[in-house]
């Protein structure tokens, strides 16, 4: 059930259901199914102890973004403090940013060059264009609603 004064949380909602999806592709890598990846680099990555230690972290973060995405929807939400909420949040959302504005300057450097192809992005570069739009889109409309109630 939406907050109060948010009638349309569809963004958060998205946000959040991203981040529990990439949360499990993490889990389901660090247990050694690499659907999605390339198998041969990704068997080799995940010997390392720091990179499977790393995934792990990265899945435990994608948990706390699910978490706080539906927090700004969820009546429940309005238990942790704001500024733990609005910290979190715009952390996520710029580290998606910046991952996801790299990933765009790359390709378009790649297409300029000649050397851009679809196959070489694969299918996770998107996947961190929606989830940097999502967050976005909450932290947008998060930051509104705020300065319509004061």
């Amino acid at each position: 059930m939406p907050e109060s004064g948010h009638p349309n949380p569809w963004a958060a909602y998205g946000a959040g259901l991203w981040s529990l999806i990439f949360a499990a592709f993490h889990v389901i890598w660090a247990a050694g199914w690499y659907v999605g990846l390339n198998q041969g680099q990704a068997s080799i990555a995940f010997r390392k102890p720091l990179f499977l230690a790393y995934d792990l972290v990265v899945a435990g973060l994608c948990v706390v973004g699910a978490l706080v995405a539906l927090a700004l929807v969820q009546p429940w939400g309005r238990r942790v403090p704001r500024l733990l909420l609005i910290g979190c949040l715009w952390a996520g959302t710029g580290l998606l940013v910046l991952r996801g504005g790299a990933s765009v300057i790359q390709s378009a450097y790649l297409l300029s060059v000649g050397r851009f192809s679809f196959a070489a992005m694969g299918i996770w570069e998107p996947w961190f264009y929606l989830g940097a739009t999502l967050f976005s889109l909450t932290a947008w409309r998060y930051g509104r609603r705020r300065r319509q109630a004061a």
